[in-house]
């Protein structure tokens, strides 16, 4: 069995200086208080706080401090909203998550929890309240013999990819390398392989969890499996604290490969005729996903847009990835391609390595989704065109084909269907935020009027009243929301973005 710690050590020298500028950030932070009409009880609070610093393992920061700003805008996505909390615990046990959790009831802060910060609209950056920050928890523990991993909720995809490697086995983690397990997780994660080995959450055998009043339970399919119900899907409007996931393993596929088909802007609605056609007869150990958005230099002189198959087939042999490939790569649509890359062996990192820059990190992003089951050159209809009008050239349209046997059972997430498709609106300049976001906008418009649902973690909470709604079956949300009253009657947490 095989261990690493949750977290780096620090200095006897680092940790004095810590003390001494956390104090002084508690006295400027009660003079602060003090001067605001609404500050409540500022003795009380102050004395709260310097127990609460002095309970921790991890770091206290306060506004005062100049790590603060820099720390509470620790995002994948650089269009940041101007919501900054209160205070900040970044924890270094899940101990330290008892004792924010206990503060923040006992003086009347709300909490919202941070893994890693990939949340593209930020769901854990709110106006006051405590931030728990947990990206120092990344501890992993790999059980090969029980093909089991027990891990942080801040390890990134690629990191488990790697220590599971080791032991010939793997997990569905985020396509997107550098998103955290904790946030992917509680979202319900469409992950690697998810047509065979199921959601992310799915694969979730036990969780530990810290609730509203600061007791720890953990929580499985046999203790408390209403919070484990509520835990794999209710993503950033969860009511308690992951600090500890224990994870079902698969076998390593030994003979992965990615295949490509480059379509010009003249043929993309042939490109989703086509898979519409096969997606009956493909098989659930293959990806699919088309891509709209502008060309490569040399097929730039002539096409606006390009539309591309992408395919991952994780098979133990490249005979079974050839075979599973068959129904896609031999029909007549084919012909329309303009370059292609068939059967290419890979690995995990490479797969994750070629998704990676559809969502590369450090831009101004918008993104939103809706799940279809419409055809889908129904669902793309005009957007090759308005792709082409895209201020940005980074901006591109995703879309997912998910294998007719996948379905969600006995998890929150309990929405899907045959099409998720993304509208991902990348760019670098402030100066620019105004156009790509009124083109977001009419890009989403041409794919919303055909949803059935959202898929919550990539969704824009703040677009409309109600959105969080649209990620869950009607019985899950009304279920849901009825365990929120009964596990966090105070309001402790922070609900979903959009939502009093």
């Amino acid at each position: 069995m095989e261990r690493r710690s949750e977290c780096e050590s620090m200095s006897r020298r680092e940790f004095l200086g810590y003390c001494a500028a956390t104090a002084g950030s508690i006295t400027s932070a009660r003079l602060s208080w003090a001067a605001q009409s609404d500050a409540g009880d500022v003795a009380s609070t102050t004395r709260g706080l310097e127990a609460l610093n002095d309970a921790l393992e991890g770091v206290l920061l306060l506004p005062e401090d100049q790590r603060f700003e820099l720390t509470s805008t620790t995002s994948w996505n650089q269009l940041l909203p101007q919501r900054r909390p209160a205070l900040i615990v970044v924890a270094a046990s899940p101990s330290d998550a008892v004792h924010a959790i206990n503060f923040a009831r006992e003086h009347r802060f709300k909490v919202a929890v941070r893994g890693g910060g990939h949340n593209w609209c930020s769901s854990s950056l709110r106006q006051g309240g405590v931030l728990l920050d947990l990206s120092r928890l990344r501890s992993v523990e790999i059980d090969a013999q029980a093909a089991t991993a027990t891990i942080g909720p801040a390890i990134q995809g690629a990191e488990l990819v790697q220590r599971t490697a080791e032991h010939g086995l793997a997990f569905p983690v985020a396509h997107c390398p550098t998103v955290s397990m904790s946030g992917f997780l509680l979202n319900g994660g469409n992950g690697l392989n998810f047509n065979r080995w199921g959601s992310a959450c799915s694969n979730v055998l036990a969780i530990d969890l810290v609730l509203a009043d600061g007791s720890e339970l953990t929580v499985s399919e046999d203790e408390h499996a209403d919070l484990f119900w509520a835990a794999r899907g209710a993503g950033p409007g969860f009511f308690a604290v992951a600090t500890r996931y224990r994870l079902k393993l698969h076998p390593l596929p030994r003979g992965i490969t990615m295949s490509t088909y480059v379509f010009p802007e003249s043929a993309i609605g042939e490109a989703s005729e086509l898979l519409d056609r096969v997606a009956g007869q493909l098989s659930r150990d293959l990806l699919v996903a088309l891509s709209i958005g502008a060309p490569t230099p040399e097929l730039a002189a002539d096409n606006e847009t390009v539309g591309i198959i992408f395919a991952v087939a994780y098979c133990d042999s490249h005979s079974e990835a050839e075979e599973a490939l068959r129904p896609l790569h031999s029909d007549v649509g084919m012909q329309r391609a303009i370059s292609s890359s068939v059967n290419v062996p890979a690995d995990l990192h490479a797969v994750l390595g070629a998704f990676a820059p559809t969502l590369p990190g450090g831009h101004r992003c918008l993104v939103d989704n809706v799940w279809s089951n419409r055809a889908l050159d129904t669902i793309v209809e005009g957007s090759s065109e308005h792709y082409a009008k895209a201020p940005s050239p980074k901006s591109h349209l995703l879309a997912v084909l998910f294998h007719p046997d996948y379905e969600l059972k006995g998890t929150s997430h309990s929405l899907h269907g045959r099409y998720l498709v993304y509208n991902n609106t990348l760019w670098d300049d402030a100066a620019d935020d105004d156009s790509n976001r009124a083109w977001h906008v009419e890009a989403t418009g041409l794919i919303d009027p055909h949803k059935i649902g959202r898929y919550l973690g990539e969704t824009d909470l703040n677009k409309e009243a109600g959105v969080a709604e649209q990620g869950f079956t009607p019985e899950s949300w009304k279920r849901l929301r009825a365990l929120r009253n009964v596990y966090d009657p105070g309001a402790v947490f922070y609900d979903y973005l959009g939502m009093a």
